[in-house]
């Protein structure tokens, strides 16, 4: 429970309007070493607490708001002498955490305490922790939530202040990616119903990267209070996802349009699944015959693994491979071309795929769709046969099923049910339903 002391000379604005201005606080001792300033200007006055360390007798000082002097108090930023007191003693509450910390060997800081602080912290602890996606998520940080949080103590973030910047995310447009830039720019703001949809969903996900790095602060005591973060809920509705699956037939089509050093790396993600990426730094020695396999050392998440071949997929990778150095990339350019007045090189390249992907699109009158999608119709082929979503997890390198179940969950009943029906044996546990044969006499 709050202490609440009076002080003639500060607990009511009448009194504290009778203070002389001056350049050093009026101070009120609330306990040892705690204590409650009024700084009394022409234009108002402001609280101020003022704390001394019981350890090694450092003293510090935290602006609390502004006093009610011609406003009336609310309890965030305008308070009155009682509201003042509770801010102080939370505050007091707080450092005396931090010296314990620091006292049991805790690098912690006394000073104020910033969301950028909080998100340093947080991607310190996720890559002690060995968490994947690391590098994106701080590339998320840089670009969405430092220029407009990062500079805000994390005691004075307020709830609508996050549900504003939020909602300015989801109104905004996408990073542009693609070369390294300086600083980071955007595409134009969404349109349409889906891009919309799209946008809020994205704004949900660094939502979550920012509660998740303010609630370490909190488990680590950094801060006192989490209600204010804890309160703002992400969009509702937006998770629909609209996902490209080519059919056998389309695939045929899109093949056959495709330059032939194009051609080879899309046959090489519709028969590994793997990204564009992965395949572009796929060598010869990562291929091997006898496992029938292809080894992705470099992925996404961190994490390598092997892609298990059918026997199309085999003899697609020995006739790319045979004869072959074995350090040298499977997937080359045969020719150069210009993109974007820079031409390209033998090895595949950051975005070198774009130009071939909107030829091919156009000359097949398949509709404009990303390279990435030939890796959402690898994985759309395995659940229409029935694979089990966890070997098609683990084909496309996730730690679990979610991210298969969000995209292809909806195909998956079909499957799973002519499956159970074929691999199931016969039980014998009823009879056939057969009717008994009536047999008439002739002179009937």
């Amino acid at each position: 429970m709050v202490r609440t002391r009076r002080e003639a000379s500060l607990d009511n604005r009448t009194n504290r309007l009778r203070l002389k201005p001056r350049h050093e606080p009026y101070w009120a001792t609330l306990s040892k070493g705690e204590h409650l300033g009024y700084y009394r200007t022409k234009a108002g006055g402001t609280w101020i607490a003022k704390w001394r360390s019981p350890s090694d007798g450092c003293r510090f000082k935290e602006s609390l708001g502004i006093a009610d002097d011609f406003q009336p108090a609310d309890g965030v930023k305008v308070l009155d002498w009682k509201q003042a007191q509770k801010t102080a003693f939370a505050w007091f509450e707080t450092c005396l955490r931090k010296a314990s910390l620091r006292s049991s060997g805790d690098s912690i800081a006394f000073g104020k305490y910033t969301v950028a602080d909080a998100l340093t912290e947080y991607l310190e602890d996720a890559q002690r922790k060995g968490q994947k996606g690391t590098k994106i998520a701080e590339q998320v940080i840089n670009a969405r939530i430092k220029p407009d949080l990062g500079h805000i103590e994390v005691s004075k973030l307020g709830a609508g202040r996050i549900r504003a910047w939020h909602l300015k995310l989801s109104q905004s447009g996408r990073q542009r990616t693609g070369k390294t830039r300086t600083e980071p720019t955007f595409q134009p703001a969404p349109k349409s119903e889906d891009e919309k949809r799209a946008r809020k969903n994205t704004a949900n996900r660094i939502l979550a990267i920012l509660k998740r790095a303010l609630n370490l602060a909190l488990e680590n005591q950094r801060v006192s209070d989490g209600r204010e973060w804890q309160v703002v809920k992400p969009f509702k509705g937006v998770m629909v996802c609209r996902v490209r699956f080519l059919s056998t037939e389309e695939v045929t089509r899109f093949l056959n349009v495709c330059a032939p050093d194009f051609r080879k790396l899309v046959q090489g993600a519709l028969s590994t699944g793997a990204r564009y990426g992965e395949l572009a730094r796929l060598r010869v020695m990562d291929f091997n015959l006898k496992a029938g396999t292809v080894f992705i050392a470099d992925s996404k998440s961190g994490k390598p693994r092997h892609i298990v071949l059918t026997d199309e997929g085999k003899t697609l990778f020995r006739n790319l491979t045979e004869g072959r150095v074995a350090d040298e990339l499977i997937f080359q350019r045969d020719s150069v071309k210009r993109v974007l007045r820079k031409e390209l090189g033998q090895a595949w390249g950051h975005t070198d795929q774009a130009s071939f992907m909107e030829s091919a699109c156009e000359e097949s009158k398949l509709g404009s769709f990303t390279f990435h999608e030939l890796r959402h119709t690898y994985a759309s082929m395995l659940v229409n046969a029935g694979c089990p979503l966890v070997y098609v997890a683990a084909q496309l390198g996730h730690a679990d099923t979610r991210m298969v179940e969000k995209f292809y969950g909806h195909m998956a009943p079909t499957a799973l049910a002519e499956a159970i029906r074929t691999l199931m044996p016969r039980l014998g546990l009823v009879q056939p339903d057969v009717k008994a044969l009536e047999i008439q006499s002739r002179g009937a």
